[in-house]
């Protein structure tokens, strides 16, 4: 039977690392995304098996949480847990988090929903998930995802990225590890580096593609940092907001 919280170890190794050699906040992007997919197909609902359903997971909202920082060849200790979704819904969250020993380094969450064929979205009763999965009453972030203003004007351009092949997924689109690194250029190595970042949350709203041209814009408030990314049309693919 599949474990109802998913653990695994991860070395800080130097690509987890920034400036400061402390474990960057991409990083936990990554491995969150990474462990996901590992539990995900220990369920029975990895990408091959749902595709084969014809069914795919969206990442609709991400959010990670940072409490402390792991240095470089640190060991840490990831961990995952879907949380009890209504049959009914449409959409349903994972939970994460990082510890070193008993030290937390970081919570996050993830809001998902299934795209069904024909592009429309499931009720989570009618996809592949076991009915009989033993959820874990742990918590995590337990915060709604954060409402966003698509606010952004042309005096809040930031730069231009073009979307590249490694950029892409199995899903053909840009990867969303992706769309957490173009966030995070928004800040300086300094910022970055200084371990000062609380929170970092993503609204997926459109995919991107390979080719396609984005245009970045960034505003601060207070201690916030808002981050919109536009496809070439015009329409938004992500906003973001990075606390310090």
């Amino acid at each position: 039977m599949a474990q109802s919280v998913f653990e695994k170890e991860y070395i800080i190794s130097p690509d987890y690392c920034d400036a400061a050699a402390a474990m960057s906040p991409l990083a936990a992007f990554t491995m969150f995304q990474a462990i996901a997919a590992e539990h995900a197909e220990q369920i029975g609902v990895g990408g091959m098996a749902m595709a084969k359903r014809g069914e795919f997971w969206l990442t609709v909202h991400t959010r990670i949480d940072f409490f402390s920082r792991a240095r470089l060849m640190d060991t840490v200790t990831a961990a995952t847990w879907p949380e009890q979704c209504a049959d009914e819904a449409y959409r349903c969250f994972r939970s994460y988090s990082l510890k070193q020993g008993e030290r937390l380094i970081a919570l996050g969450r993830t809001q998902w929903a299934i795209l069904g064929s024909g592009g429309k979205l499931m009720h989570f009763g009618d996809s592949g998930f076991p009915k009989n999965f033993d959820y874990s009453p742990m918590q995590g972030i337990t915060d709604s995802p954060a409402r966003f203003a698509d606010d952004f004007g042309e005096d809040d351009f930031a730069f231009e990225y073009t979307v590249r092949s490694t950029d892409i997924d199995f899903g053909q689109h840009m990867n969303n590890v992706c769309y957490a690194r173009l966030a995070l250029d928004c800040l300086s190595v300094k910022e970055i580096a200084s371990g000062k970042i609380k929170s970092a949350e993503i609204h997926f709203s459109a995919p991107s593609l390979e080719g396609e041209r984005l245009r970045v814009y960034k505003k601060a408030d207070g201690n916030a940092l808002y981050i919109c990314i536009k496809k070439p049309d015009g329409k938004t693919s992500a906003l973001t907001k990075v606390v310090m």
